[in-house]
């Protein structure tokens, strides 16, 4: 295998102009929403001089945006996609632009900023939820990976760059001028998605009589997630790693006992995972070609439980300050990587494994594990770091996270023996576009975004 095969698979960008632009779109949303946060957080404490009270603008938050996650599945499995996409960013270009009218007054408001808040989380839940639902039937089947790879890199872009710039741009101008790019940036995106052809909701397969009896709930989908042993065991074990990964919450607390409340080892803490995850959506080509990618997702998963029992053990080993941070970082750096492994396949696996006229749906559900697990995780890690300590908090959660992949593994073999469409190699290539020198159909390769309609999913038991 060349190196070229190691690094990541953009096909999906040259092949497809529709998730190209939607790719663009992500990247350039989540940079104003990452100069938004770092703003919002900012402003929140100068205004209340309470941590509390950025707590509670970031639950105000969180929880906007789970309501909206299981409004935008419902919505994106009766509705065009790319109508409620430019909806919901148009909404949130709104948001943001009152929290900039707001910045400006002379007595910015705190619930002003709530009420924002409020409502640009319900049209973050819902976009997101929308447009997971989409990015499938933009590429093909075989490209399912290479395309979860390349939403996930953007999500690590975001995290690391925008926040950095949105700190800078603080510091020189203020939370209104930030807010306003904000608003600018999202703009932006729902022009970009504006421009992609229609997107109507999937009518399942021709043989899939259950799409007759479809009511268009979510109870629907549960049920196919309770039937799909694939997609259910999924579901399983995303709940139990939403909840049970790694506290970051604590890093505050760690670094005031462990090392000597430095600041920059704080944030060398929180950018160690975000390093492990950039370097594997960087090379996930091999993930393209996994011939059992559901062993590597479990064990991916089962990777991440222990190195997050190695990050808190770390601190037990009497390494000194400069061998505990180094250990710590690795881990968190492994941590990182196994996380980003697992949130590729399981993208692919789930929406390979998926009609089309559930995948809004089964994302939202998806979705809304993340968001509550993020919010519940938080306050499960505080209470046992109080029971223990913030090392104790960490090696329990690993350990839960390990089990929980082994007692997959095990009670679901058909997520472990799950697979994927095989790509295409070169000579594949070469071949078609042979054929279809003297073909009149589509040139997959153009412009034109190639129809990919997912196949229907094995029978699983």
């Amino acid at each position: 295998m060349s190196v070229r095969d190691h690094l990541i698979d953009i096909s999906p960008l040259r092949d497809s102009r529709d998730f190209r632009a939607i790719f663009i779109a992500r990247v350039v949303s989540l940079v104003g929403l990452g100069m938004a946060t770092v703003a919002l957080s900012d402003q929140v404490y100068d205004l209340t001089e309470s941590t509390f009270q950025v707590a509670v603008a970031g639950t105000v938050m969180s929880i906007t945006v789970l309501l909206g996650s299981l409004a935008g599945g419902v919505m994106a499995d009766r509705m065009d996609r790319r109508g409620i996409i430019v909806f919901a960013r148009g909404a949130a270009a709104l948001a943001f632009a009152g929290l900039a009218v707001n910045a400006f007054q002379p007595e910015p408001r705190l619930w002003a900023i709530l009420v924002c808040i409020a409502w640009d989380g319900l049209a973050t839940g819902v976009s997101v939820t929308a447009l997971m639902a989409v990015a499938p039937t933009l590429v093909r089947p075989d490209q399912l990976p290479a395309a979860g790879a390349l939403i996930s890199l953007t999500g690590e872009i975001g995290s690391i760059g925008a926040p950095l710039l949105g700190g800078v741009l603080l510091a020189l101008w203020g939370p209104g001028p930030v807010y306003t790019l904000a608003a600018v940036t999202t703009m932006i995106t729902t022009f970009l998605i504006s421009r992609i052809r229609s997107l109507p909701p999937g009518t399942g397969d021709d043989d899939d009589d259950e799409a007759e009896e479809d009511s268009g709930s979510l109870l629907v989908a549960f049920t196919y997630a309770w039937r799909n042993k694939v997609v259910g065991g999924l579901l399983s074990l995303g709940g139990v790693t939403a909840l049970f990964t790694m506290p970051v919450v604590l890093f505050p607390e760690m670094v005031d006992k462990q090392f000597n409340d430095s600041e920059v080892i704080l944030g060398l803490l929180y950018t160690a995972p975000a390093i492990g995850s950039v370097l594997v959506s960087a090379g996930s080509g091999w993930l393209t070609r996994a011939a059992r990618p559901g062993k590597v997702l479990l064990t991916a998963a089962f990777t991440g439980g222990i190195a997050t029992i190695g990050f808190g053990v770390s601190g037990l080993l009497g390494l000194g300050l400069v061998g505990h941070l180094a250990l710590a970082m690795v881990m968190l750096a492994v941590a990182g990587a196994a996380g980003t492994v697992y949130e590729i396949l399981e993208y692919a696996l789930i929406q390979h494994n998926t009609p089309d006229r559930l995948r809004g749906r089964i994302v939202s559900v998806s979705t809304t594990q993340d968001t509550a697990g993020d919010l519940i995780g938080d306050v499960e890690a505080a209470l046992v770091a109080k029971w223990f300590s913030p090392a104790g908090a960490a090696i329990v959660n690993g350990v839960i996270c390990a089990l929980a992949a082994v007692v997959v593994a095990v009670a679901v073999p058909a997520l472990r023996e799950a697979t994927l469409p095989a790509g295409w190699d070169d000579d594949d290539d070469e071949a078609e576009a042979e054929a279809e020198e003297g073909d009149a159909g589509t040139d997959p390769s153009a412009d034109a975004p190639v129809p990919a309609k997912s196949p229907r999913p094995a029978p699983t038991g």
